[in-house]
């Protein structure tokens, strides 16, 4: 637990509030939506693994790709593994495992979902990942018609 606090305090900017038993809870003002979070110590529980009712990952949402940016500096120089930036179409993502295994995320809000549709029609059509467009027909036969 010790390492995933350090990614909070260090990286993060998160500060511990308080620890009860073996709930450790951090907290910021810097964001309004995920000001919260909880670290659980449950010595001789088993390593969770990717697979249903797990978590995936954590995601920590970033303004733009210059403060991306500086949050990967923030991980490299803690030593630990980073992805390059990876363009997700909508945003830009970077991925890192906290010392504790959980892979983290770090987004930005750039350029957002209206980069290919007007805010109107935002929802209205399927958007796809350029690697899954030859699969368009597969993907809308299987997909439930939406009125």
């Amino acid at each position: 637990m010790d390492g995933t606090a350090k990614v909070l305090t260090d990286i993060f900017g998160y500060k511990l509030e308080k620890t009860e038993v073996n709930r450790s809870r951090f907290v910021t003002d810097a964001v309004t939506y995920a000001a919260i979070v909880d670290l659980v110590e449950a010595p001789g529980e088993a390593v969770g693994h990717v697979a249903s009712g797990s978590v995936h990952h954590v995601a920590f949402r970033v303004k733009d790709e210059a403060t991306l940016m500086y949050f990967r500096d923030k991980v490299v120089a803690m030593g630990l593994n980073i992805t390059e930036k990876i363009d997700r179409n909508y945003f830009y993502s970077l991925y890192f495992r906290e010392p504790g295994g959980v892979l983290f995320e770090i987004a930005t809000d750039n350029p957002g979902f209206t980069v290919d549709e007007s805010l109107e029609d935002l929802g209205s059509n399927l958007k796809l990942p350029a690697q899954y467009e030859n699969m368009r027909s597969e993907i809308e036969g299987i997909l439930p018609k939406i009125n």
